[in-house]
């Protein structure tokens, strides 16, 4: 597990290359799908404290949604 816990900012940019990487486009056009990443209080979810809330097309929130699942299973809290 990793023990540097990233920002919400930090966690955007990890969302936004690896969507950019894997589904093409540009790390901006990912972002504004992405939209902020949201800090949560622990007691609403205790496996995670942050969440996001995409736009876009279907395919594009299946494809954010999926990197979410990857993200989240390194780094499922964030400081901030």
């Amino acid at each position: 597990m990793a023990t540097h816990m990233h920002t919400p900012d930090e966690l955007g940019d990890l969302l936004t290359t690896l969507l950019a990487g894997a589904a093409g486009g540009t790390k901006e056009a990912w972002a504004v799908k992405v939209g902020l990443v949201e800090k949560l209080p622990i007691a609403m979810n205790l496996a995670s404290n942050w969440q996001v809330t995409p736009s876009g097309k279907a395919a594009d929130k299946k494809a954010i949604g999926q990197a979410v699942d990857i993200v989240r299973a390194q780094h499922p809290y964030i400081a901030g």
